[in-house]
C-alpha cells in the first residue's frame, strides 16, 4: 500500500514537472539578455534582468492590447453564459422532441472544426463589415462557445428538482420569475465552470483574432506578441516577458476560480 502511494506520488511529481516546464522556460527566457539566451538557453542568468519587461511594455502597446483582451473575453463570456444558460433551462424543462432537436443542434456544433468554417467566417465577417471590430470577434467566440455552454446547463438544470418551481409556480411566480429568483442562484458552478473554461480559451487564442483583428487598435495579447518575430530576426526575451505579463491576470483568475471547476463540471456533465 505504501510503495503505491509513492509511485502515485512520484507520477503526479512527474506530470506536474512537465507542466510546469513552459512556465519555467518562459520566466527564465524573460529573465535573460539576449547574449545569455545564446550562450545557453536553458541556463539560469546571471542576475535577475527586469529591462525586458519595461522594454516590451514600451514597444508593444501593452495597456491596448490588455485592454482589447479584457473586452472581447468579457463581452464574449457575458454571451455566452447568457445564451446557455436561456437555452439550458428550455430544453432541460421542455419535454419535447422540438427541444431535444435544439439540443442535439447544439451538440452538433462541437464536433465541427474551427478550421473547418474560418475561412467562411472570414468571408461572412468582410461582407457584413465586422472585421476589426469587438462585436464581429465576439458574435463568433459566442457561438462556438454556447455549445458546450448548452450541455453544461442543460445537465444541471435536470438534475433541479421540478418541486420547487412548482411549489413557486402555485404562489404565483411566472415562468421568468422562477428562473431569475430560483434556478439562477443555483447554477452558480456551473456558471463558473462556464465562465472559467471560456475565458482561459479566448484570453489565450491566437488564430480567430489573428483573421479578424487586422488592425493595430484591435490586437489582442496572444497577437501582438506575435509580431516580436519579424522575417529575418526575432526577439525571444521581450516576446517571452511580454507572455510572462500577458499570463499574470489569466494565472490570477484562474487560480481564484479553480475551486468551483470540479464542482460544476461534475454536476454539468453527470447529472441529466
Amino acid at each position: 500500500m505504501r510503495s503505491a502511494k509513492i509511485i502515485v506520488f512520484a507520477v503526479v511529481l512527474l506530470l506536474a514537472a512537465v507542466f510546469m516546464f513552459p512556465l519555467y522556460v518562459s520566466l527564465l527566457m524573460a529573465m535573460k539578455s539576449a547574449k545569455e539566451t545564446f550562450d545557453s538557453f536553458y541556463a539560469l542568468p546571471g542576475s535577475l534582468n527586469f529591462a525586458n519587461f519595461a522594454h516590451a511594455w514600451e514597444t508593444s502597446k501593452f495597456p491596448e492590447a490588455i485592454t482589447n483582451s479584457l473586452i472581447v473575453t468579457v463581452l464574449s463570456v457575458a454571451l455566452i453564459i447568457v445564451v446557455s444558460a436561456l437555452s439550458g433551462y428550455a430544453i432541460a424543462r421542455g419535454g419535447k422532441p422540438f427541444y431535444n432537436l435544439v439540443y442535439l443542434l447544439f451538440l452538433s456544433g462541437m464536433m465541427v472544426p474551427f478550421q473547418v468554417t474560418m475561412l467562411p467566417l472570414y468571408k461572412l465577417g468582410k461582407s457584413l463589415h465586422l472585421l476589426n471590430s469587438h462585436w464581429g470577434i465576439m458574435l463568433i467566440y459566442g457561438g462556438f462557445g454556447v455549445q458546450s455552454g448548452v450541455l453544461f446547463y442543460t445537465g444541471f438544470v435536470r438534475g433541479i428538482s421540478r418541486e420547487i418551481e412548482e411549489a413557486a409556480r402555485i404562489d404565483g411566480c411566472s415562468t421568468p420569475g422562477i428562473f431569475a429568483r430560483i434556478i439562477l442562484p443555483l447554477l452558480k458552478p456551473v456558471t463558473a465552470t462556464v465562465l472559467v473554461l471560456n475565458a482561459l480559451y479566448i484570453w489565450n487564442d491566437f488564430l480567430l483574432p489573428l483573421l479578424y483583428l487586422q488592425e493595430k487598435g484591435y490586437r489582442t495579447i496572444p497577437l501582438q506578441q506575435y509580431f516580436f518575430f519579424g522575417q529575418y530576426s526575432s526577439d525571444l526575451n521581450l516576446a517571452f516577458a511580454y507572455a510572462v505579463m500577458g499570463m499574470i491576470p489569466i494565472v490570477a483568475f484562474f487560480l481564484f476560480m479553480q475551486r468551483f471547476i470540479i464542482k460544476g463540471i461534475a454536476a454539468g456533465a453527470i447529472k441529466g
